[in-house]
């Protein structure tokens, strides 16, 4: 962020990509942008001098030695001539802020070149100009209830839209930012005391998967404790799920339950955004009521600086996005043919649902507005092939606009598949429901589904709770350690019944039922390239990866 910053000072673009894209991808964005200098961590430089010759606009290697432990013993590798490899602390001492007074950019010219991690195919760079910039962080500040006492802990990549757009809105409040590895938000065995705790924020963003994680991790807390503290928690959860919808509240079991809880994410969290992706519902509500917060769900892209709707802190709907932040338009335009799980399309001139709510039209999801990208950078079909009817953004997602105004995201146009009986399944929202299954380990990576056209039933690549498994294996008497658990089975039906329960009690189609699944030995990381660096599921790599086990279950799905 220092280094943006003073970028910005000199009237600078900054390009920022994951370092998990590999480094082809890295070496592709400094030759496109004909880079000078690039700062890194300092895990990541041998792999930049070592390609060095790939990139001969590259003059200047700055590294961090943020995330690096002193027995990790990196050594910075002998660079080219012509190259400087130098650490960020020097760096700023040898600057001289004298000679370089500020340069204010002009409005309309480019903040940032954000490479999108690419799910599929080369990453984009989308051109994000400052005023997009400006009137998303003013617009979203109309909804967020940030000041300037305002505590937040940071700890996505600042190459994720979300986190960017966050930190600046706290900047431009003057809030309080702290850095974490995600690893250590909560206690465990290598962090005693988590992240969380220590730094106590009043605010928090987070991607579903670490909703889902927190969810979780109280959850195992609860089952581990004593029967009588297992009432008395399920007690203080019910009574204040429903006495908060009255205007009451439970001061006796704030003390005696939710403090605790609280604590988890330091004791002093006011309020919670989630973004990056659909939060299932029960995991909203059964942390808006654990901590007594609100925890609102927000919908954008990287194209829109993340910002296109985001829930009223008294919204205490789920499943919704929220309400179209104030600088830009929204138009739905009908999908004639994609159909829901009834088998109708989806058209703008929809009144109701396929659950028989009350909408104002389904479509794809079009934008327009003072925070949309430019385009995408040196790839002019591209731009040309989301930007339609003088300038409207197709964002891909398909949605519906809720009697009260709200946006319903009901899938990607992408995860929609269809399947040999011609009918369509929602694959990310299927991994939203039975990933809230306790037998799926979402710090592992969670579950992956698949489906396409030559097959008649969906089948998923699981990653397996081993505490839940085991927990599971005791209670009915499965011998063994976890490697034999995981492969009874005993096992295998009791997580098939599980799902069969989150389908049940969930608005999936018949057809989105999981015929078979696969128990996988290996997690998925942003390391190995299975998650992008926000914990996005890249599916094509996982199939890749994991192709045996993969190949296998999907014959199951054949009849």
């Amino acid at each position: 962020m220092i280094a943006a910053l003073g970028a910005f000072s000199q009237s600078l673009a900054v390009a920022t990509v994951y370092a998990t894209l590999g480094i082809d991808s890295v070496t592709e964005a400094v030759v496109d942008n004909s880079i000078s200098a690039i700062v890194c961590n300092k895990i990541n430089v041998h792999y930049l001098v070592e390609n060095a010759k790939k990139m001969p606009s590259l003059k200047t290697i700055i590294y961090t030695n943020d995330l690096v432990g002193e027995s990790d013993n990196i050594e910075i590798p002998k660079a080219p001539k012509g190259l400087l490899v130098i650490s960020f602390a020097d760096f700023v001492a040898s600057g001289d802020t004298s000679k370089y007074p500020v340069i204010p950019p002009a409005a309309d010219s480019a903040a940032v070149i954000m490479y999108t991690s690419g799910s599929t195919g080369k990453p984009k760079g989308v051109v994000v100009k400052h005023s997009a910039i400006v009137a998303g962080i003013a617009a979203a500040e109309t909804k967020l209830p940030l000041f300037s006492t305002s505590k937040y802990l940071g700890y996505l990549p600042l190459a994720h839209i979300f986190e960017l757009m966050y930190e600046f809105a706290c900047l431009s409040v003057g809030a309080s930012i702290s850095y974490a590895d995600p690893k250590s938000l909560l206690a465990t065995g290598a962090y005693p005391a988590g992240a969380l705790e220590v730094f106590a924020p009043t605010h928090m963003v987070a991607v579903p998967k670490i909703w889902d994680t927190i969810k979780k991790a109280i959850q195992a807390k609860v089952a581990a404790s004593p029967p009588v503290a297992q009432v008395l928690v399920n007690t203080a959860l019910q009574w204040r799920a429903a006495v908060t919808k009255i205007g009451l509240d439970t001061p006796l079991f704030n003390v005696l339950v939710f403090k605790k809880f609280k604590k988890l994410l330091g004791g002093s969290i006011e309020h919670a955004i989630s973004g990056g992706g659909p939060l299932n519902g029960d995991v909203q509500n059964f942390l808006r009521v654990a901590f007594g917060i609100p925890l609102v769900q927000g919908y954008g892209l990287t194209e829109t600086c993340a910002g296109l709707t985001i829930q009223e802190v008294d919204d205490e709907m789920t499943g919704v996005a929220g309400t179209l932040i104030p600088c830009l338009e929204c138009r739905l335009d009908s999908c004639p043919d994609i159909n829901d799980k009834a088998g109708l399309a989806y058209l703008s001139t929809d009144r109701k649902d396929v659950d028989g709510n009350n909408i104002w039209g389904r479509g794809e999801i079009m934008i327009k507005g003072a925070n949309v990208t430019t385009g995408y950078y040196m790839m002019p079909d591209k731009t040309k092939e989301v930007f339609v009817d003088g300038g409207w953004f197709a964002t891909g997602d398909i949605g519906q606009f809720m009697e009260d105004g709200g946006l319903r995201i009901v899938d990607r146009k992408k995860n929609l598949v269809k399947l040999k009986s011609g009918e369509y399944v929602a694959l990310e929202k299927m991994e939203m429901i039975y990933g809230n299954s306790v037998f799926v380990d979402a710090v592992a990576g969670g579950i992956c589904c698949y489906g396409d056209g030559d097959m008649d039933r969906c089948v998923a690549l699981l990653q397996l709770a081993e505490p839940a498994a085991m927990k599971w294996a005791k209670a009915n008497g499965v011998e063994g350690d976890f490697e034999k658990v995981k492969k009874s089975k005993e096992m295998y039906n009791a997580v098939m019944d599980s799902f069969k329960n989150e389908h049940g009690d969930s608005d999936l189609s018949h057809i989105e039922k999981l015929i078979a699944v696969a128990v996988l030995d290996s997690p998925w990381t942003p390391e190995n390239g299975c998650l992008t660096a926000a914990n996005k599921l890249q599916r094509r790599k996982v199939i890749e990866d994991f192709a045996t086990e993969f190949e296998e279950v999907k014959k199951k799905g054949i009849f």
